[in-house]
């Protein structure tokens, strides 16, 4: 059995296992204080504490909301748009004019790409946050009774009356579900949102070495505090990005990854690699470290640009929506 090793070493804990309409749930493994460790190093939708926020599965529970009536779950996508705002004015009026005067540089020409890129991020970050993220359709309602099976990869989430096609992941930066319809423009925002802290740490690190030099301090504050927003949300956007570009590349969704629906490790008892959901928990836990990627068992997974084409990431190098590749296989 050939088994393709993984693109980069994530830790994961082990969740419970949502249940679909479009395929058998995998077996469940009792989490145990290695599981809970690793809760700590995993993507961004399992990183808080899920009794306050909510998951993929329930919304978060009552005795966790302010006042016991507030839900507090839009304060970490407010805190996002806000902050990501914020960084653009102090960066279009302080920075960039600094920076042109500083170093001769044109501020039409910076200012209109920064425009560009702040606005193309805030963009996909109001898309992702606000709109359906792939319901299925209103005559599909047989579906959720099992008379008629639901697309492959569909999911059923609390937030929504319907299943989510292709179901990705419940963002709480985003307070909404990411699938078929909005996983393009969550990338996308990644993508923004990296660039962002990368341009705005140089340029931050450049005029403050410019500053010492030249004796501006009363700007000095501002340029500290933008340096430590750019390097908080490179902190926060890289690792996440990080993610779901080795998901992206292998057509893996976060649900399946979450789930180790195609990963295999070498079992000490029977010699042969098996699937990690199929082993015991002991040899779960002891084997946790060496789980590896069987690109044989995911059947969305092309391998390299094809794989990347039809994830919709990258096709004739343009961003392209996951509806038409996905429609066209019959995987919708």
């Amino acid at each position: 059995m050939t088994v393709s090793s993984p693109t980069y070493t994530m830790s994961r804990g082990e969740r419970p296992v949502p249940i679909t309409y479009s395929s058998h749930p995998p077996a469940e493994h009792v989490p145990t204080k290695k599981h809970m460790e690793c809760e700590d190093e995993c993507a961004e939708e399992e990183c808080l504490d899920p009794d306050k926020c909510g998951n993929d599965n329930r919304p978060p529970k009552p005795e966790h909301l302010l006042c016991g009536w507030m839900d507090t779950r839009p304060l970490l996508p407010i805190t996002l748009a806000v902050s990501t705002v914020i960084g653009m004015m102090v960066m279009m009026l302080l920075q960039l004019p600094l920076v042109s005067r500083l170093f001769d540089v044109s501020l039409v020409g910076i200012s209109c790409v920064s425009l560009a890129v702040y606005g193309i991020t805030l963009g996909c970050m109001t898309y992702a946050a606000f709109s359906d993220p792939g319901q299925v359709r209103k005559d599909a309602k047989l579906a959720l009774v099992g008379e008629v099976p639901l697309p492959k990869r569909a999911y059923k989430s609390w937030q929504y009356k319907r299943p989510v096609r292709r179901f990705d992941h419940y963002c709480r930066w985003l307070n909404n579900c990411i699938g078929l319809l909005n996983h393009r423009e969550f990338f996308a925002m990644l993508v923004g949102l990296l660039a962002i802290a990368v341009f705005g740490i140089a340029v931050d690190v450049m005029l403050a070495i410019s500053m010492i030099n030249r004796g501006f301090w009363s700007v000095e504050l501002l340029i500290i505090l933008h340096l430590a927003y750019s390097v908080a949300l490179l902190c926060l956007a890289g690792p996440i990005l990080r993610i779901h570009l080795g998901l992206v590349s292998r057509n893996e969704l976060a649900s399946e990854w979450k789930r180790n629906d195609f990963y295999v490790a070498k079992s000490l008892k029977r010699g042969e690699f098996v699937p990690v959901n199929d082993l015991s928990d002991d040899e779960f836990n002891s084997l946790f470290d060496s789980f590896a990627y069987d690109q044989k068992r995911n059947a969305f997974d092309r391998g390299g640009l094809k794989t990347v084409s039809v994830s919709g990431v990258y096709r004739g190098g343009c961003l392209t929506s996951w509806v038409n590749s996905e429609a066209a296989r019959g995987t919708a």
